[in-house]
């Protein structure tokens, strides 16, 4: 399989084709594809999904992919590492930035065709994606504008994700997006996500809102909160350059014995071989 390499912390692609120019390959850097129009499938780690006109797909480095196309299709592709952000803005910027980063690989790992469902926003993307392309053709390089620009269209993926996780026609629909909201905002601050803590903030009884959040989610509030911040610490051990000690401060353990052991319950394995078993390299 051949890797794509790339050196620029940012690299944005525009075009149109009837055949996918590249054969089945992972890259050293993340990739978020848009495509416009067309229709045909879009091989992702081995797995097959149609897409047919808007649709968009979010890639880790360590993911594969190609694409079959059947109608002439027209792409976006941004194509960045996750030192965008250096030189380009203070240290709480690129911290929040790496946090988003983290959110959507979540989101993205939850779904196996286009990310957003809605038309409508959908059309709100395309049009902010060519106004990135043009920005990047006029300058041809990265800029404050494109930058804002981007950070709009993961905005608007992030907030989709959320509504698209609770179940069409859920009563106490608009509770349980706050309540998921509030847990992916505190998700490094463990002493905000307690019970209690979250019974206070939605004005329920902390028995009321367990077991509303079970019966209409399927899940308990405890294990969605673990689920999520495995998922999180998954891809930064994957993906990141942070020391495994930065990592568990990060999120709130109170040491590497503590952190080790939440590893190994959620998924059965350590932080050093969740780290070694990506394969991935170094960004550079």
């Amino acid at each position: 399989m051949e890797r794509f390499i790339q050196h620029e912390p940012l690299f944005i692609r525009h075009f149109t084709t009837s055949t996918w120019p590249y054969p089945v390959h992972n890259h050293n850097h993340f990739e978020l594809m848009f495509i416009h129009r067309g229709s045909g499938f879009h091989e992702l780690n081995g797995a097959t999904s149609p897409y047919r006109g808007k649709c968009m797909f979010l890639l880790a480095p360590a993911d594969y992919h190609t694409l079959i196309i059947q109608e002439e299709t027209q792409f976006s592709v941004l194509k960045f590492s996750n030192v965008y952000l250096d030189g380009a803005a203070n240290e709480s910027a690129k911290n929040e930035w790496n946090k988003l980063i983290d959110h959507l690989m979540v989101v993205s790992n939850a779904y196996d065709s286009c990310l957003v469902k809605s038309e409508d926003e959908l059309d709100k993307i395309d049009h902010i994606m060519q106004m990135i392309v043009r920005e990047w053709q006029e300058n041809n390089t990265s800029n404050e504008v494109i930058f804002y620009l981007i950070r709009s269209v993961f905005a608007l993926i992030k907030r989709n994700a959320i509504h698209q996780a609770i179940p069409d026609h859920l009563p106490n629909g608009n509770l349980f997006i706050g309540v998921m909201n509030h847990i992916h905002i505190h998700i490094h601050q463990p002493e905000s996500l307690s019970l209690n803590t979250l019974s206070q903030q939605f004005n329920l009884s902390p028995n009321h809102l367990s077991s509303l959040f079970k019966r209409q989610m399927g899940i308990s509030i405890k294990k969605y909160i673990s689920g999520y911040k495995f998922k999180l610490i998954e891809n930064r051990l994957k993906f990141g350059n942070s020391m495994i000690k930065e990592i568990s401060n990060e999120f709130g353990f109170a040491d590497l014995s503590h952190f080790n052991k939440f590893l190994k319950n959620q998924g059965g394995i350590n932080p050093k071989d969740i780290r070694n078993k990506s394969g991935t390299e170094p960004f550079i």
